[in-house]
């Protein structure tokens, strides 16, 4: 979706590296919000009687979020097309931290979310068998039903892409058409198109005889009995 979405030249989507968390960079505005109440409440002290000190002028929320807000877009896109005049971020599990998703929503009220969603049990085998050797289930399975829940009860575009991945051009083109005109508000364009047609199936780090670790069936039923609406959501998009 990252990649894809670049390709348009009205958008740039930054990736997962440098390695920069959301909860990282969030912290900078909250930092922001408490040096500008800091720097307010410095200048009412008793040490400070007959004069204010400029450097601790402070900053109202408002301001600071302004600051943050052209801070995070200046930086992200530092990294791409600054030209562009959408720009996003790739973020594993963003919208299951409810108070990110609600810092984002005060700081840019206008984002879009795309939430990319596939079989939880066939993306957790895919992560273990590539990046991250060490990933735990019982938390893999808690985010990924996190996801299916903000997309349940938000505003925003389900994306599931293993569901069309073998499909035809044509079919994948109508779906991701309609995320850019439909939810995005931006046209289809040749690069957009290109990609689309050169774009097979999920990107595969390994060959499948290089994948070794697989669920069985014994931990998935673990998994069924442990998170009730587990079985639920798979049902209700289709897995």
């Amino acid at each position: 979706m990252q990649w894809f979405l670049s390709q348009h030249p009205q958008i740039h989507i930054h990736g997962q590296e440098p390695q920069l968390s959301w909860s990282i960079m969030l912290s900078w505005y909250d930092r922001l919000i408490e040096a500008g109440k800091w720097g307010k409440k410095s200048n009412h002290s008793n040490d400070v009687k007959d004069y204010s000190i400029p450097h601790y002028a402070g900053s109202d929320p408002e301001r600071c979020k302004r600051i943050f807000a052209r801070m995070a877009k200046d930086f992200l896109c530092g990294y791409g097309d600054e030209s562009k005049p959408r720009w996003g971020i790739k973020c594993l599990w963003l919208c299951t931290n409810q108070e990110n998703v609600n810092k984002i929503k005060s700081i840019w009220p206008d984002t879009k979310w795309i939430v990319c969603i596939r079989d939880p049990f066939l993306s957790f085998e895919s992560q273990k068998n590539t990046f991250v050797k060490d990933q735990e289930l019982d938390s893999w399975i808690k985010r990924w039903i996190g996801s299916a829940r903000f997309i349940e009860k938000n505003e925003g575009f389900l994306f599931q892409i293993d569901k069309l991945s073998e499909d035809a051009p044509e079919i994948r083109k109508q779906a991701v058409n309609n995320l850019l005109e439909n939810y995005i508000g931006e046209k289809p364009s040749i690069e957009t198109e290109t990609f689309i047609d050169s774009w097979k199936r999920v990107h595969r780090v390994k060959s499948d005889k290089e994948r070794t670790y697989h669920l069985s069936d014994k931990r998935k039923d673990e998994m069924f009995n442990k998170f009730t609406d587990l079985k639920e959501y798979m049902t209700k998009l289709g897995y």
